[in-house]
């Protein structure tokens, strides 16, 4: 074929492009591949579109490190349609001889008052392939990290990258430009028609004249938007710094939708199919004061809950909480009806740390258990929670644990008290950078200061078998037995849990997990007696609100009557 004729169609074949990032990009930016569902009129027309793409494939390969690629196009003209063959010849990759960085603050010869910045911060190793992307990654962060200790200014005043044919090697040289440093100035917030100027206060991470911090400004836009008030929060500062240092800040906000009307659908194995509605109220008093009204019902059981929370009461960081709840449960080892009114403060000492405590009153009738009866108590729970873990539905790393003490007291005919111990520690190993393998594991457990168990109300005793321990024994059964096989319920519990979450990609994952648990009749810890142990597998789908957990538990020691040969659960979120 020798002469052009319209609606010419080609293929494309990169030869000699051994780096896989390389060629991708050229691929995609290349006129030969953005360009071929439009067809040129000829052969000379196919023949200007390759040659003009020599120079761009040119340029993508320097920027990956090729400095002496080289580009050649033969263009093979068939009866069907043209071949384009773009032969490469890519050269040796260039690797980092040096990385260099220059800080100077306005002028060179003053010295910018922040911790140096390595190649390691960078991200830059020495001796490894160069390319733009690793450079202009490590001039971002650079300009991050300067933001962190007050140089929210700073920017790249100039920067050389100089190669060398002789050795293969590239050296870098940063000149940056870090500004004057600067401490956080006065506040203007922008946007908020119901909510007060004072809330919006109260979340702040800094203070004025504090030395900016990046981190501080993002935290802060993460707590306005953790409190459900606003739709959008963006926080900016001023170019141009007060002749004292200070830099003006501003928040310009938009307010969501204050109340809302909710409901669902669940499903549990054991609890069976169920609906849940509620109302709230996020901003009474405009100070972001939330009255949450909820209502549950299933098969087995029934509740109403009614919560007043008041954040930052008396002091910042601590919330006073009102609650009042309505129960009805029937399960294997009890039926229940309680009422209660619950009295809290719940205060932060950090972003890890937290604690809570308060007083409880509930009137409780326990019937269909070993132990039936009304009761009247008193509780006064004392809960300290640290979580180390980098998350709270799908934690890949670090620890969590959790303490809690009831001191309880009885104030109707069983005029006695006592005092539940609950605790749990859960600790989390990647294995891979990718945090796409973690060994997860969790010991936690439980026991009672208390005379006898006799003086411990039916429901308020241990009973493994829940959504996170023994997960293939039937509901809260697992417990010592009376002689009809109906269970106790014991007065200390330990519980062991270990999983392999294991990731396959962004959105699919499985767990094999094995329990183990002892509930005993013991007024201490006890590693004395019958263990229970259950292993399964989990699959998890992680959604953009957390990990969808659906879980099958298999009994290792069955009981006759009692436990099924298997067990399905279904929830949001890590077991543990």
């Amino acid at each position: 074929m020798s002469g052009g004729f319209c609606d010419l169609s080609y293929q494309v074949e990169y030869i000699g492009v051994e780096n896989p990032a390389a060629l991708k990009t050229i691929k995609a930016t290349t006129h030969l591949s953005t360009l071929k569902k439009t067809a040129p009129e000829s052969i000379s027309a196919l023949r200007y579109r390759a040659e003009s793409d020599v120079e761009d494939i040119i340029k993508i390969l320097h920027s990956y490190g090729y400095y002496e690629a080289r580009v050649e196009i033969k263009i093979e003209d068939t009866v069907s349609e043209a071949v384009v063959l773009v032969y490469v010849r890519s050269g040796p990759a260039y690797t980092v001889s040096s990385f260099d960085v220059s800080l100077f603050e306005c002028t060179k010869d003053h010295c910018v008052e922040c911790p140096e910045l390595s190649n390691a911060e960078l991200g830059v190793q020495i001796g490894q392939p160069i390319s733009a992307e690793n450079i202009l990654n490590a001039e971002v962060k650079a300009l991050q990290t300067l933001s962190l200790c007050g140089y929210p200014l700073a920017f790249i005043a100039d920067s050389s990258v100089v190669a060398d044919g002789d050795t293969k090697t590239v050296a870098v040289h940063l000149d940056i430009d870090a500004g004057p440093k600067t401490r956080f100035g006065p506040l203007n917030v922008q946007g908020n028609a119901h909510v007060k100027r004072l809330y919006v206060e109260q979340k702040l991470e800094w203070k004025e004249d504090d030395v900016y911090s990046s981190d501080k400004v993002e935290e802060t836009q993460r707590a306005l938007m953790d409190s459900g008030l606003f739709s959008s929060v963006a926080i900016s500062h001023s170019d141009i710094p007060s002749p004292d240092g200070k830099l003006p800040m501003n928040i310009e906000i938009s307010e969501s939708k204050h109340r809302s009307i909710y409901g669902g659908v669940s499903y549990q194995t054991y609890y069976g199919p169920g609906v849940t509605a509620g109302w709230e109220h996020r901003n009474i008093r405009g100070m972001g004061q939330r009255l949450s009204l909820r209502g549950d019902l299933t098969k087995r059981s029934h509740s109403g809950v009614a919560t007043y929370l008041i954040p930052n009461f008396c002091k910042i960081g601590q919330d006073y909480v009102w609650e009042a709840e309505a129960l009805y449960l029937n399960i294997f080892p009890y039926s229940e009806r309680s009422y209660s009114l619950t009295n809290r403060f719940e205060k932060r000492f950090s972003k890890k740390m937290r604690i809570a405590f308060g007083v409880e009153g509930e009137k409780l009738f326990v019937h269909s258990s070993v132990l039936d009866g009304d009761y009247w108590l008193v509780e006064f729970p004392l809960f300290l929670a640290y979580n180390g873990s980098n998350s709270l539905l799908n934690p890949t790393k670090g620890f969590n644990f959790e303490y809690k003490a009831t001191p309880t007291a009885s104030v109707g005919w069983r005029k006695r008290g006592y005092t539940m111990n609950q605790f749990a520690l859960g600790h989390y190993l990647p294995l891979i950078a990718s945090h796409y393998l973690v060994l997860a594991q969790q010991i936690s457990g439980g026991f009672f200061f208390s005379g006898d168990v006799d003086t411990i109300p039916v429901p308020k005793r241990f009973f493994g078998g829940s959504e996170e321990e023994l997960r293939g024994y039937t509901y809260y059964s697992v417990s010592p037995l009376n002689k009809h096989n109906k269970p106790i319920g014991g007065i200390s519990a330990l519980y062991y849990t270990f999983e392999a979450r294991v990731r396959f990609t962004k959105t699919v994952g499985v767990v094999p997990f094995f329990d183990m648990g002892n509930v005993s009749d013991s007024k201490f810890l006890t590693v004395q007696g019958k263990w229970r142990k259950s292993v399964g597998f989990g699959i998890r789908y992680f959604s953009f609100v957390g990990p969808f957990r659906l879980d099958i538990g298999f009994p290792l020691d069955p009981r006759k009557g009692i436990d099924k040969k298997y067990r399905v659960l279904i929830s949001i979120g890590q077991t543990f």
